[in-house]
């Protein structure tokens, strides 16, 4: 009984080794002195760089393949690329801060072949601070109408002990700006007034420049875009009036209604037209806030295509013209 016992134990001991698993092979393993920099405050002209400390804490060689700045702003060199196992190198990272101001924050990832962490990001931070700093580059102007003048602020930050003194505000070619500055403690404002009743008829949209003069030799002349666009006050339907495959030597005719969008009452006092072939019937009655218009293409029109365009002037004091588009392709 003893020796069947024995015979039955040794078997069952070689299964269990042979089942053991085998041990992992060697592989590499990325690490950095840090994650994370911060460059605090610097100079918006200085281009600043800082070293991460990469190593290789596993048993097999490490093999970086790529780097990838998060911004074309950042740019990279690796010492590098293969590190052997305990071997250090070096992850420089360059950050210009041309364009930028106020606190940014950029990353970098690091491709190796590491299997735990094949992608590790880096990141960093700047605080870009500029002679002037202007509270933005662009205003804004949106649904204008043109008996109630808009204006915004544009505010000009000292980034030294210096205070931001101001010599001049203008915006050549665009008479419907008004512009105002005020000095609040080291920094300075800029107050641009748009006033639309100052815009020729028939503009509904514009961009102008203003031009800051400063007393700063550094930053002589600081460039605001103002981009404006006024509402309709008058809207049609359709917006244009188009005939296609049609007959030449036929008259023909299209409904076109004026509406005014606050339900006011308005009068058509006038209609040009680009063609005389073209012509605007129902116009010239008694206000009212819609107008039923019937849109005329004469039949002395010849075959061929037509793109013109009626003007119409209007007694809104938001929206003294509107121009309606005309085409036709006649057979």
């Amino acid at each position: 009984m003893r020796r069947s016992a024995l015979l039955l134990f040794v078997p069952a001991v070689c299964l269990a080794q042979a089942q053991a698993p085998a041990p992992a092979a060697p592989a590499p393993h990325i690490s950095f002195d840090a994650m994370n920099f911060d460059f605090g405050k610097i100079g918006g002209d200085a281009k600043v760089s800082h070293r991460f400390k990469v190593s290789n804490t596993g048993q097999a060689p490490l093999n970086i393949t790529r780097l990838n700045p998060s911004c074309g702003c950042t740019s990279t060199v690796l010492g590098k690329w293969t590190l052997a196992p305990d071997e250090s190198s070096e992850v420089e990272v360059t950050f210009n801060p041309a364009g930028f101001r106020g606190v940014s924050r950029k990353s970098i990832q690091v491709v190796s072949d590491d299997p735990a962490q094949p992608t590790v990001t880096l990141t960093f931070e700047a605080e870009v601070v500029r002679e002037i700093m202007p509270s933005t580059d662009s205003v804004f102007f949106q649904d204008l109408i043109r008996t109630a003048p808009r204006k915004a602020s544009v505010k000009l930050t000292s980034g030294t002990p210096n205070p931001v003194k101001l010599i001049e505000v203008k915006a050549p070619g665009a008479p419907w700006l008004a512009m105002a500055t005020r000095q609040d403690g080291n920094d300075a404002w800029v107050d641009i007034t748009l006033d639309g009743g100052k815009v020729p008829p028939g503009r509904t949209v514009g961009a102008d420049s203003v031009f800051v003069r400063t007393t700063n030799p550094k930053v002589p002349t600081i460039a605001i875009t103002v981009q404006w666009e006024m509402r309709a006050s008058v809207v049609a339907d359709p917006v244009r009036v188009a005939w296609a495959g049609e007959a030449a030597g036929q008259e023909l005719r299209s409904p076109v209604t004026l509406r005014q969008v606050d339900g006011k009452p308005f009068r058509i006092l006038s209609t040009k037209s680009s063609n005389p072939l073209v012509r605007l019937e129902g116009a010239g009655k008694a206000a009212a806030v819609k107008h039923e218009l019937e849109v005329v293409l004469g039949a002395d029109a010849r075959a061929g295509l037509y793109n013109e365009k009626l003007l119409l002037t209007l007694d809104d004091p938001d929206q003294p013209t509107l121009e309606l588009r005309v085409s036709a392709s006649l057979r």
